[in-house]
């Protein structure tokens, strides 16, 4: 479209994006976005890239005989999934999650939580969310999941929707004990529950901090002093907790990189490559970019290497990774990355799924990156992946 009109992609792309004052905003197959900002992500994007001046480097470039490209791409990335999208959907099912969290007598936490983490950190992340809730350090808390003897039901980790469903239920376990430990606070203490606060994981009357009991202090209370507590109050601090999270949330971000490719080999390399997203609030950045650069990782990895070939007769001829390219760090852009954290106002602490973006917007990205490189020449390259040997074949046509 940029081409037909003679006009840089990034104007087309302004033209036509939602700003903030569209929001909410109805898409044509009725998802509802609210907390969706795309804009915010490409402009930062651009100025992290320095756009204006990549595009003057890229004239003097061809101008000399260089083959080069600039491919941009913005998504918006739908996750969480909570049972309300499941019924619209007509889909049986539950988006649901929940989690026991107990204090012991000692004044540690234990979790159990009902996703299971195939590497995204779903432990650090919740024992982190629950610390901070309860004023403790990290250490005092130790987060399981996937004992089935133990801990809840939960409907899994997919969707991009581990870290809001599990910190979600968590947190909400969490809140229930800190009330029950204000409660028994307030009680020995005999101060109004408004005057009390939880600050360093004691319990304190405000503008009086001598007066205060520390969570160990009032966990033996909870647990061995049963005929002392507030009337009606059950002994023990433990509480399971059901999260359900709206129909879905969603992330957006945008990536933007530069290749050149090699006249004779086909070999493409990415110069640069910058990436903004807006996953709302970020529980552990370092997971939110481990997470990023993994799936980035895979999205550039389908778009340049990986394809099942089959011959005549239908046979694999890529059945092992002897002849399936997979991508190695060696083979990786260093990634620029910038975060938004435009808060989601439906979810606990603002956050919103993340990760399955980085796909979505690398093999966008290099898709328009290639199509860039290559549209001076006449050509186009058709479809993914863009191996060497495909690009090489594309330029020898282009050259007869």
């Amino acid at each position: 479209m940029a081409r037909a009109l003679v006009l840089d992609p990034i104007e087309v792309r302004r033209r036509n994006m939602l700003d903030t004052a569209d929001l909410p905003y109805t898409t044509a197959t009725e998802l509802v976005y609210r907390s969706v900002y795309p804009r915010d992500t490409l402009e930062r994007a651009l100025e992290a890239f320095h756009y204006a001046d990549r595009r003057r480097e890229q004239t003097a470039a061809r101008a000399a005989g260089r083959i080069t490209g600039i491919g941009v791409a913005t998504y918006v990335e739908p996750n969480t999934y909570g049972s309300e999208f499941y019924k619209t959907a007509g889909i049986p099912g539950s988006g649901h999650d929940a989690a026991i969290v107990r204090i012991e007598p000692s004044g540690a936490v234990a979790a159990q939580i009902g996703v299971v983490s195939q590497g995204q950190g779903h432990l650090t992340t919740v024992a982190q969310a629950l610390a901070d809730a309860l004023t403790l350090p990290i250490e005092k808390v130790r987060v399981q999941s996937g004992d089935t003897a133990a801990a809840p039901y939960g409907m899994g980790t997919r969707g991009a929707r581990g870290g809001v469903v599990s910190v979600g239920a968590a947190l909400g376990a969490a809140r229930m004990l800190k009330q029950k430990l204000l409660r028994i606070a307030a009680h020995f203490l005999e101060a109004p529950l408004e005057d009390l606060e939880l600050v360093d994981g004691s319990i304190r009357v405000r503008g009086a901090p001598a007066s205060a009991m520390t969570i160990p202090q009032l966990a033996q209370k909870a647990y061995f002093a049963p005929t002392e507590l507030p009337p009606g109050m059950e002994p023990g601090l433990e509480v399971t907790h059901a999260f359900d999270p709206p129909p879905l949330t969603f992330s957006s971000g945008t990536h933007i990189c530069q290749i050149e490719i090699d006249p004779e080999t086909g070999a493409l390399a990415i110069a640069r490559y910058t990436i903004v997203e807006d996953c709302g609030r970020m529980l552990n950045p370092r997971i939110v970019e481990g997470q990023l650069h993994g799936a980035t990782a895979q999205g550039l990895g389908g778009a340049l290497l990986e394809e099942i070939v089959y011959d005549a007769d239908g046979q694999n001829q890529s059945a092992t990774l002897l002849d399936y390219a997979l991508p190695i760090a060696s083979l990786m852009p260093s990634f620029e990355v910038e975060h938004l954290e435009r808060l989601d106002a439906a979810t606990p602490l603002g956050m919103k799924g993340m990760a399955e973006g980085g796909v979505m917007g690398a093999s966008a990205a290099i898709s328009n990156a290639v199509a860039d490189a290559l549209a001076p020449l006449g050509v186009a390259a058709g479809r993914q992946p863009f191996t060497a040997r495909r690009l090489a074949e594309i330029l020898r046509k282009a050259r007869r």
